[in-house]
């Protein structure tokens, strides 16, 4: 791999000069260094699954360049969970592209054949429907025995939600309620929940002006966490590491099929950002319907349904 330089008497080098022959040379000693970079690139991009391709490339990049923080948040986050997801996935992610060992719509349809997952989930939509900060979702996974299939739902908070108590808790702090609204990280939820970057531009400014009085800064602040929780009550978001450390908190006799998360109106069904996510991970949508609630499952851009009636129907306000 590595070629010794030969010398002669006098100190003369017997090596081709040409270029070609030096670059080959130099491939020869550091073939290993591309092949790195390469590999913690492309390794990147698993890290934001559920993202769309463009989006997902997008941090992918600044993630490369961020390499060593997002590695050690991957070992240290939760451990083991955070990492044991990580490796989840990444496996997960191959057997969907490929349709490898996928959890059939046939199996799906007769777990949810029983009568009471059918009331289970339904109470579940209900209690979502009451829950103003965000709505519920999490990990949706089947376990398998002699009587046939069985769905699980595993809940995880959002992320909408997680920010939501952020700025509930420090809205009478008008300079921390300004960090949060300026973090990097911060800024990319209030943008996929809506609101335009530009517009919160003009927001810290107005905050951070000294000739602004107090009192109208503080009906400012009310106002925009106001205007966030409206936003927040129809959406579901998570984090690439919420998502990792409940993957990695599975139990073992579970499989996972997809994301889950419950609309709140009436015959939603799922928007065109759930579609488009289900090219990388199986999205499954649930909400109400006449009769009682309706199964959305999406599969790159394949959508099935299977509607369920309940008899004792609650109210829906």
């Amino acid at each position: 791999m590595f070629e010794q330089t030969v010398t002669f008497p006098g100190g003369m080098d017997r090596r081709n000069p040409r270029r070609l022959n030096r670059f080959r040379r130099f491939l020869n000693d550091y073939w290993l260094v591309p092949v790195l970079i390469c590999y913690l690139q492309l390794s990147t991009q698993v890290i934001y699954s559920a993202d769309p391709p463009l989006e997902r490339l997008y941090k992918g990049n600044r993630t490369f360049f961020q390499g060593i923080p997002i590695a050690y948040r991957l070992a240290t986050h939760q451990f083991p969970y955070t990492l044991m997801g990580h490796l989840h996935e990444m496996v997960d992610h191959g057997f969907y592209k490929f349709d490898l060992h996928q959890v059939s719509h046939l199996d799906l349809k007769s777990a949810l054949a029983s009568p009471e997952t059918q009331q289970e989930i339904y109470d579940r939509l209900v209690a979502s429907r009451q829950h103003r900060k965000s709505e519920l979702g999490g990990l949706l996974t089947v376990s398998y025995s002699p009587t046939g299939p069985t769905i699980h739902l595993h809940e995880i908070q959002s992320l909408n939600e997680v920010y939501f108590n952020k700025l509930q808790a420090n809205a009478g702090s008008i300079p921390q309620f300004i960090a949060l609204l300026s973090s990097k990280e911060d800024r990319e939820i209030l943008e996929k929940v809506g609101l335009d970057n530009a517009w919160l531009k003009n927001i810290i400014s107005v905050m951070k002006n000294e000739r602004i009085a107090d009192p109208v800064k503080a009906q400012l602040v009310q106002s925009f966490v106001a205007m966030y929780g409206i936003l927040s009550d129809s959406r579901y978001l998570l984090s690439p590491y919420q998502f990792k450390e409940a993957l990695g908190r599975l139990p073992s006799g579970e499989r996972f099929i997809g994301l889950y998360h419950f609309h709140n109106g009436m015959n939603e069904p799922p928007s065109d950002i759930d579609v488009e996510q289900s090219l990388r991970k199986r999205q499954v949508v649930m909400t109400f319907s006449q009769k009682g609630w309706t199964f959305y499952d999406v599969a790159k851009q394949n959508m099935r349904r299977i509607d369920i009636e309940i008899d004792n129907q609650v109210s829906l306000q």
